[in-house]
């Protein structure tokens, strides 16, 4: 008997739990396709059903690859600089920030003239379809 009283605790913390979370999730979809059911019985067609195509900003991860590229070739030329020239700590942190900023700098540089080069010709584009 005294196990019984163990087991049966046991699967009330358990099962308990899992029980109502299945409880709530059946309520929410038995609730979702009524309204949408409802909607459609309107005549209207429910907004999640039109498929909305993603379309990425290809400029934003443009962006994030030359910055992380000049990010990392800065680091690169920091360090290698920083290990002939320097014998002191606190010159090693300087050259190496003072890289990085400088090819980060690169970095966007470089963007901004691509991005700008593909705005041009896009805005070409469009004047001749016009």
């Amino acid at each position: 008997m005294e196990n019984l009283i163990g087991i049966i605790a046991i699967l009330i913390a358990v099962g308990l739990p899992i029980a109502s979370a299945f409880v709530i999730v059946l309520t929410s979809i038995r609730a979702k396709h009524q309204e949408r059911m409802g909607l459609i019985s309107q005549g209207v067609i429910p907004p999640d059903t039109v498929k909305m195509k993603a379309n990425p900003n290809r400029y934003v991860s443009l962006r994030n690859g030359i910055v992380l590229i000049s990010l990392g070739i800065g680091m690169f030329v920091g360090y290698m600089v920083a290990m002939k020239y320097t014998t002191q700590d606190s010159q090693v942190f300087y050259i190496m920030l003072s890289s990085i900023v400088l090819f980060l700098g690169f970095g966007y540089l470089v963007y901004f003239l691509i991005t700008r080069k593909m705005y041009l010709s896009h805005e070409e584009q469009d004047v001749a379809q016009d």
